[in-house]
């Protein structure tokens, strides 16, 4: 899925930039892109892991949930349902693009609070977050409780902690990205990252562009570290550290590339921070073991808090 191998490292360098499918779009001009205004350092407190994982549970016992699935259509219309009880309003992104089963059709999920501005060509300053399908895998019944669903609570989480300050939350646009997953086996230039992809250009054409990016992903399983993106800059990587500290978390950068959601959004020149749980070493990845027993909601405090720590302290200009 994320972690590129020896070969795709080579490819990349010898590719020079030319690994998405979309030209990657001038920079912004100046004055375009929104202002940030850190969080108050109060919210991360007010995360809990508790509420982030009954919100785990409650999506991975709606099935799997591959793109174009049943169960899929099911988590969308379950998470608009629990957006809208904490004040948020939701916008599905609906595109079709082709793949290696042929063409198909994808849905991004969008969230703003109702204190934010309404006009969705106009950004607001921080942009959240994770993927909501499963890996569509026939060989047996995968529902993805770490990869994707962990992300997925902890977003949700995030949204009632966030209602709590609407000036806070007016600040900030969640995104549940569909097609992370490859149709195959790994993610390659053509295949996977579908929504962020798509959901990258659509923030490239808006009137104003966000000022960072933050996604999340494996967040959900405290017996592995977690890692950050070790491209990101040296500001959000101090930022984070610290934040994890403050939160208790164990991260440091990955020892490699790592292929996930943050890439597209990258591309379009929006500073990202990615933070992931060591995937490489669960052994349940993309096995049948990635099931609620490996979910604690330690980790998705961890990871919550961090995340509204970071918010609170990062230098953006």
């Amino acid at each position: 899925m994320k972690r590129a191998s020896l070969f795709l490292i080579l490819l990349l360098a010898a590719a020079a930039g030319a690994w998405f499918y979309f030209k990657k779009p001038a920079d912004p001009e100046t004055g375009v892109r929104v202002s940030f205004g850190k969080l108050p350092a109060s919210l991360a407190g007010e995360f809990s892991g508790e509420r982030a994982l009954a919100q785990v549970k409650a999506l991975v016992e709606l099935g799997p949930r591959p793109p174009a699935s049943e169960g899929y259509e099911k988590a969308l219309k379950h998470l608009e349902a629990r957006f809208s009880e904490m004040g948020w309003i939701t916008r599905r992104q609906s595109f079709t693009r082709a793949t290696p089963k042929g063409p198909m059709p994808f849905t991004n999920l969008l969230a703003r609070h109702s204190s934010a501005p309404g006009d969705w060509s106009q950004s607001v300053p921080a942009v959240i977050g994770g993927h909501l399908d499963s890996k569509g895998i026939e060989s047996f019944r995968f529902v993805g409780a770490n990869d994707g669903g962990s992300s997925t609570g902890v977003i949700l989480e995030l949204a009632r902690v966030l209602s709590t300050d609407p000036v806070s939350a007016a600040k900030v646009e969640l995104v549940l990205f569909d097609g992370e997953e490859a149709m195959l086996s790994s993610i390659t230039a053509s295949d996977g990252l579908y929504g962020s992809k798509y959901y990258a250009q659509d923030i490239s054409k808006r009137v104003t562009w966000p000022a960072l990016g933050i996604v999340l992903d494996l967040v959900g399983d405290s017996r592995h570290p977690f890692h950050f993106n070790p491209e990101t800059s040296p500001a959000f990587a101090t930022a984070v550290e610290a934040a994890a500290q403050a939160s208790e978390m164990k991260i440091g950068p990955a020892p490699g590339p790592i292929i996930d959601d943050h890439v597209p959004l990258q591309q379009t020149g929006l500073p990202c921070l990615h933070i992931i749980g060591d995937f490489a070493n669960m052994p349940y990845w993309h096995r049948e073991g990635d099931t609620m027993e490996v979910i604690d909601a330690a980790a998705l405090e961890k990871a919550g808090r961090t995340t509204l720590h970071f918010l609170a302290t990062v230098p953006v200009p």
